[in-house]
């Protein structure tokens, strides 16, 4: 076994003369793929067998971080229960394997620190040893047990009906020691739910995706120019005559819940109301905002001092609801030709000795970052903001949206500044496949690649509703996930067709509307429920068809 390997595993667990894998075996079976991974690769190794019924679930961990542990529990234990199609057709161990019946799992947290913040700790172990009935997860957050917990649960296939008619599950190839931990910080997933409003409860159920890719950030671009359906609390107008319809917006209760169960998982909630451009939804609710050329148009107006009462309001609304320290103010695609257009716009330019637009972006972009500050906020913008060389202080953070834009990245973290990358990984690219996202290295450019926190895949909203969000998000961006969690290592790119094929199958059973990677099946397929035909007379239709035919 590699030198580096056995130091990483002997701080907890032991195993002999056993024969095992690691990472130059290329050979991983979780997804994304943990840092190690260890079992035994003997086909005749010992098969471990739980009973969900019997299963014994033990925390030891500081009483501050049960709500966190106990939800991650009971959310696995449900899983437990989610039997494939046809369970009763599974052979009783077939290949007559040497059996380990697993009783008990038990939890061990370091820390009393459940604060869910940049740079929090996400590391776990899991172990396994030779003879014994227990499984032991180790971590130093509880954010670590709802990491450690999702492994775990993929690596239990489910193996037969007992006697008793219970359902047994398997876990192949014991011994098994696992030791994981992110590459990224910043692991996230940008929904937008201004080109077509996501109900809530589709959301909260994208929030278990996520946790089960172990991402660990949504990104929720809130209003857009075509609806606004953010109900700030100060300012309700801009959602009741802004979003789609008066009920098709996200009251401070429903934020408050999605804020609520994504920190239950592990996951930061970071809000985007994007200005100045891409804020047409405004005009229905506050016209005297924006500029006019001449009716009243995005981008708003940012020579009319209301416009930074509203901004310092909204965005005082914002904090409000979304505590994490992050938050994106946007910046991006903001058209000067309205600006341009307007006499009274120029003339207060020239009155300011402004001889072109983009200093009047820059005044506006000075103006909210400096709002954004003095409520205690790291601000992350479009990397526009940076390309046009606009002033901005050294703690935001630059998202590269614009391709695999290298040049920007080296430029950005040469200069200081920390950057996230989005643009390799836009899922309303149709034509891209999982493994397009997956081939994109984030690290491959030449900079301060230490500044680089990260990246987010981004689920753009013009094609996307209800009916298809999960099939057209998930599992494209369980590779994203994965180059996030793992990084960018050859060992795990080896045999990654076949481990998504068998994570989106997982996803499926959990009842997730992944989409398939290629031909094939799964042992529980996605449902399909439209009308009731039960009740179709089988003689009738034998008759129609032969009137047809």
């Amino acid at each position: 076994m590699d030198t580096i390997i056995r130091l990483l595993l002997s701080s907890f667990c032991f195993f002999g003369s056993l024969v095992i894998h690691a990472r130059s075996e290329q050979l991983h079976r979780v997804f994304p793929a943990a840092q190690v991974e260890v079992y035994n690769r003997e086909n005749d190794g010992t098969l471990g067998i739980v009973k969900p019924s019997q299963l014994s679930i033990q925390s030891k961990a500081p009483s501050s971080t049960s709500s966190i542990v106990d939800a991650a529990i009971d959310r696995f234990r449900k899983t437990l229960l989610m039997l494939p199609d046809f369970a009763e057709d599974y052979e009783e161990n077939p290949e007559h394997r040497q059996l380990q019946e697993m009783t008990k799992i038990l939890i061990q947290v370091a820390s009393s620190d459940v604060q869910l913040r940049e740079g929090v700790d996400e590391s776990y172990t899991l172990c396994i040893e030779a003879n014994s009935s227990g499984v032991e997860l180790k971590s130093k957050t509880a954010f670590g047990v709802v990491r450690g917990l999702e492994t775990l649960g993929q690596l239990m296939d489910f193996g037969w009906v007992d006697g008793a008619g219970d359902p047994v599950l398997i876990i192949d190839h014991l011994p098994l020691s696992v030791k994981d931990f992110p590459a990224f910080g910043f692991r996230g997933l940008l929904i937008d739910t201004s080109r077509h409003y996501l109900p809530l409860e589709l959301i909260l159920s994208n929030l278990d995706a996520m946790a089960m890719n172990k991402l660990n950030l949504l990104h929720w671009h809130l209003t857009d120019s075509q609806s606004f359906p953010f109900e700030a609390e100060s300012m309700p107008e801009l959602a009741s005559k802004g979003a789609y319809h008066p009920k098709m917006v996200y009251t401070t209760k429903d934020i408050q819940t999605v804020v609520k169960e994504a920190y239950l998982r592990g996951i930061r909630v970071v809000p985007e109301v994007d200005l100045p451009g891409h804020s047409q939804s405004i005009v229905s609710s506050h016209p005297e905002l924006m500029s006019s050329c001449p009716s009243p148009s995005e981008p708003i107006d940012p020579t009319n001092p209301s416009v930074y009462d509203f901004v310092r309001t909204v965005y005082s609304d914002l904090s409000k609801v979304f505590p994490d320290d992050f938050v994106h103010v946007g910046g991006d695609e903001v058209d000067f030709s309205c600006w341009q257009n307007s006499s009274r716009i120029s003339n207060w330019m020239k009155t300011h000795n402004m001889t072109k637009s983009v200093e009047l972006y820059e005044y506006f972009e000075t103006r909210l970052l400096n709002i954004v500050k003095n409520q205690s906020k790291t601000p992350i913008v479009w990397q526009e903001v940076f390309n046009l060389n606009l002033t901005v202080t050294k703690d935001t953070i630059i998202d590269i949206w614009k391709g695999f834009d290298r040049k920007t990245m080296k430029e950005a973290t040469e200069r200081g500044f920390r950057i996230v990358l989005s643009g390799c990984w836009y899922l309303d690219y149709l034509n891209c496949d999982w493994d397009t996202f997956y081939d994109c290295n984030a690290t491959n450019f030449t900079g301060a690649v230490d500044l680089l926190v990260g990246g987010h895949a981004s689920m753009w909203g013009e094609h996307v509703d209800t009916s298809n969000f999960m099939s057209r998000v998930w599992p494209r961006a369980s590779a994203v996930a994965e180059r996030l969690w793992t990084g960018n290592v050859d060992w795990a790119r080896q045999n990654a067709r076949a481990r998504i094929h068998k994570f989106r199958c997982k996803m499926v059973q959990k009842g997730f509307a992944a989409e398939p990677i290629g031909p094939g099946f799964c042992p529980h397929e996605v449902p399909f429920s439209h009308s009731d035909h039960s009740n179709v007379v089988f003689e009738e239709a034998t008759a129609i068809r032969e009137d047809l035919f």
